[in-house]
């Protein structure tokens, strides 16, 4: 368990992804931590870990910025260390390559020269915690080391994504779908990713909230210039103050309560350092949280009686979707199927609100519906 006393998060502006301002900035933001030696070692491995949720362009702020992974390398090259990139992104059926080229890893790693391992045709080793079983990429748990690096995002299951919900991508391929499918339930699904946490935990972790995604994320919300770099060896602390930045309450964050509950890390931010900018002075008030946040505070034994008439689930905005089946293939109860219009059509039998084909959308066509008494509620 980390000591309170030792848990320091590092706060500083940042209003761009040129390299010549970002570099600086990310030196900055490591001599606040004391710098990058206090984390990596001439002659390490060291894994950067990006979030590559989609096949997406960068401003689009569904993924880390290329620009981003490039500083870090460089920061970590100069110790004298190895560096390669990885992630099992959204998508990867479609083709890894894919995601790398759209999201503009693949032209930074060429001008770096940096290697891009493709986490789907790696290997995996296999974990177990309290009877449920993971199969982690063999080059995470070869690296001598991981550097998390996180996107601050709204997400519908989730309310937030950012440092401990990065390491899901550790899990390559489909079994992700399965853990959906497995652990649909917020707090269910937020152990999962506790778990795959506990198993590897990201030495360092900095988190791009330059261009963060505000509204119904982590794929069809808005991006929103928070203009800010973090960065923690303590990922729970780091999602605590994330989360505090954006105005919603930590402990209201499945992953950060039940992660500094299992000792993982410092969920309170009154118990964390904080250096270099105040956390007062870059609260965003007015940042657009998730459309359905507020079904979260309807006690448990109400929300019994009130479950027929007040429900929140994803459905398809026909003049948007253009038939990619992006939704229909990630889906892990096959809940969707091809209507007669060619447009996916739900079974809300077998839906158990994952979220993966809004997460995965890549049109944003899949949206947040819900009943007229769910919209009193969240009004």
């Amino acid at each position: 368990m980390h000591n309170e006393l030792q848990t320091t998060v590092a706060i500083t502006a940042c209003d761009s992804y040129n390299a010549e301002i970002l570099y600086p900035k990310i030196d900055f933001l490591m001599g606040l931590l004391g710098g990058m030696e206090q984390f990596v070692r001439p002659g390490q491995k060291v894994l950067l870990k990006p979030n590559l949720l989609s096949a997406k362009e960068p401003s689009r702020a569904i993924t880390t910025h290329p620009e981003i992974v490039a500083a870090v390398a460089r920061k970590v090259r100069e110790i004298g260390a190895d560096v390669f990139v990885g992630d099992s992104p959204g998508g990867a059926k479609r083709g890894v390559r894919r995601v790398w080229k759209n999201t503009g890893m693949l032209e930074m790693a060429e001008r770096e020269k940096i290697e891009l391992v493709n986490f789907e045709a790696s290997g995996v080793e296999k974990f177990s915690i309290d009877g449920r079983d993971y199969y982690l990429a063999k080059p995470a748990i070869e690296a001598d080391l991981i550097i998390s690096l996180a996107k601050l995002k709204t997400h519908v299951l989730t309310l937030m994504t950012g440092a401990i919900k990065n390491v899901f991508g550790l899990i390559p391929g489909f079994r992700k779908a399965n853990y959906h499918k497995e652990f649909p339930r917020p707090n269910e699904f937020a152990q999962v990713i506790v778990d795959i946490l506990s198993l590897k935990t990201p030495a360092l972790t900095i988190m791009d909230a330059i261009l963060s995604m505000e509204g119904d994320g982590p794929s069809s919300g808005t991006p929103r210039w928070s203009n800010l770099l973090l960065a923690s060896s303590d990922p729970v602390a780091l999602d605590a103050v994330a989360a505090e930045i954006i105005g919603l309450n930590p402990s209201r964050v499945p992953t950060t309560r039940i992660a500094s509950e299992a000792g993982l890390g410092i969920g309170w931010p009154e118990a964390i350092d904080i250096v270099g900018e105040r956390l007062a002075d870059v609260k965003i008030p007015d940042f657009k949280l998730t459309s359905n946040r507020k079904l979260e505070l309807i006690p448990k034994f109400l929300w019994k009686l009130l479950a027929p008439y007040v429900w929140v689930r994803p459905a398809i905005s026909e003049e948007i979707c253009t038939n990619c089946y992006n939704c229909v293939n990630s889906c892990p109860t096959g809940a969707l199927r091809i209507g007669i219009r060619k447009i996916p059509v739900f079974d809300y039998d077998l839906c158990i609100n994952c979220w993966c084909c809004h997460e995965l959308c890549p049109e944003k066509s899949v949206f947040v519906d819900q009943s007229w008494l769910a919209k009193k509620f969240i009004r």
